[in-house]
């Protein structure tokens, strides 16, 4: 009996990143606030006006840099804006996932390991929420993933592994705490004498670190993204540390529940005893696993689901692989279970998909088609160029108003950190007022009543779409207040103040 043709061969490979863009069609028009974020600088660089948020204001406020370069350089070479942003990251995800393919073959030396893993990835309800955003998870997935199968697919020494260092390197530039896995990579080599490579990887990272720095003192006078200062420092408790570190956890078993079970037994088991890669890759991704939670306890971290992804791609191709080389020891019942435990994935996440993502992202989506937008092109077309506008969601209003922003949460603020920290944000906005204040939360008109920052209602309503946040509240409400005798621009037809 002859084995698969080419033609077959070609058509396993490409099934799951064929999977992947499918199931996350129905949320294609999905692009959060945090898209424009980049953009609006992205077009300051390109337009002269400075290396921020707002122009002429040096800021860092891009949390991934690497994606950062990435929209600069599309933007430069006449590519740039919503859907080049989407296509790329799409991309992105289509190579993370056949990447998750291949460490899951080389990991149990098992084609079935590898196909089971990337259909889990691939369906994975948090993949179709981020896999269109236009967002750099899907370039962490595959840097991390693609370091994992060169590091652990190659001699040491040879031009794969070598890649696999250079991969490690740049990593913390794509998601700064994709730092734990180039470490975790580094301590094990230590442990098991390969002093040569850990000396080469360790230089490899210093050197892109060294050189980020420098060129981030330059630009913009400070070596941490604002993304870093504002949402989790070691004297700030914006989440408990035990709630932080949990969530992580919480994030990958909502999806990945029995892929993480089956890792976890993987390195309690196979990664005692034995040897090859199945062994190294437990030590490896749990290690990194442990240092990621102690990263985001200690600083106290509200995690979302695109920083956890990259950690938890690798620990599915990790459990599907140690439950394959368990099936080959049982036979044709090894092989039933192997079968079972995918479709109990795929039904997980298809059930929580469609009855929470992805009902909320499209609502997440509409609203901010027919508010946000048009709100901040009246922004655009109604205030004086000089106008400031207070926000805590910055984005589309910063990106398509084109008017500078206040932002309520510091990233493009820096200033306020210290006065939200301390509940005196009214203080600092009566210190240095804005024109206009837009609030999106919970609970309508929550501003107003301080006489040190007295505010006009100018109008109110509720969000028209339920459930715009995943883990948000039902009723989400947007306010737009006046400030200083300024007009803000006003909403057609009923719902104003």
């Amino acid at each position: 009996m002859t084995g698969p043709g080419p033609s077959s061969a070609l058509s396993r490979r490409l099934l799951p990143p064929v999977v992947a863009l499918l199931a996350a069609l129905p949320v294609v028009s999905f692009r959060p606030d945090d898209l424009y974020i980049y953009l609006r600088m992205v077009a300051n660089v390109l337009s002269g006006q400075g290396w921020g948020f707002n122009p002429g204001e040096a800021v860092n406020v891009a949390s991934s840099p690497g994606w950062f370069l990435v929209l600069l350089g599309l933007g430069a070479a006449g590519a740039g804006g919503t859907v080049a942003a989407q296509v790329v990251s799409a991309s992105c995800w289509a190579l993370a996932v056949r990447a998750i393919d291949c460490l899951g073959e080389l990991l149990a030396g098992d084609p079935r390991a590898g196909l089971a893993a990337a259909l889990a990835v691939a369906a994975d309800a948090w993949t179709s929420r981020w896999l269109y955003s236009g967002m750099e998870t899907g370039l962490a997935v595959a840097v991390v993933t693609w370091a994992a199968v060169l590091r652990l697919g190659s001699p040491p020494g040879s031009r794969g592994d070598r890649a696999s260092g250079l991969l490690l390197a740049i990593a913390p530039l794509v998601r700064p705490e994709l730092l734990v896995v180039s470490v975790a990579a580094l301590v094990l080599d230590l442990l098991a004498g390969h002093r040569r490579r850990a000396f080469r990887d360790g230089m490899l990272l210093a050197l892109v670190g060294v050189s980020w720095t420098a060129f981030s003192l330059a630009t913009w006078g400070n070596a941490v993204p604002q993304t870093m200062v504002a949402k989790g420092s070691l004297g700030a408790r914006n989440i408990g540390a035990l709630a932080a570190a949990g969530r992580v956890l919480l994030v990958i078993a909502s999806t990945q529940g029995i892929a993480l079970f089956l890792a976890a037994a993987t390195a309690a088991t196979r990664g005692r005893r034995g040897g090859g890669a199945l062994r190294d890759a437990a030590r490896w991704f749990f290690l990194a696993l442990g240092l990621a939670l102690l990263a985001y306890a200690t600083r106290h971290v509200r995690v979302y689901t695109r920083y956890v992804l990259p950690l938890a791609a690798p620990l599915v191709a990790l459990g599907f692989a140690g439950l394959a080389a368990w099936s080959r020891e049982r036979g044709r019942r090894g092989g039933v279970v192997l079968g079972l435990a995918l479709a109990a994935t795929l039904a997980a996440n298809a059930l929580l998909a469609g009855v929470r993502v992805i009902p909320r992202t499209r609502a997440y989506a509409r609203s901010m088609a027919t508010f946000v937008v048009p709100l901040a092109e009246r922004i655009d077309r109604e205030l004086p160029p000089g106008a400031v506008v207070a926000t805590p969601n910055i984005g589309v209003l910063g990106y398509v108003g084109k008017r500078r922003i206040l932002d309520l949460n510091g990233l493009a603020t820096p200033e306020i950190v210290p006065f939200k920290r301390e509940g005196r944000v009214p203080d600092f906005l009566a210190a240095h007022p804005p024109d206009l204040l837009v609030e999106i939360g919970p609970e309508p008109a929550r501003w107003g009543g301080d006489p040190a920052f007295p505010l006009v209602l100018e109008e109110t309503d509720r969000f028209p779409f339920r459930g715009m946040f995943v883990a948000g509240p039902e009723v989400t409400w947007w306010t737009v207040y006046r400030v200083r005798g300024v007009r803000g621009p006003r909403r057609a037809g009923p719902g104003g103040a």
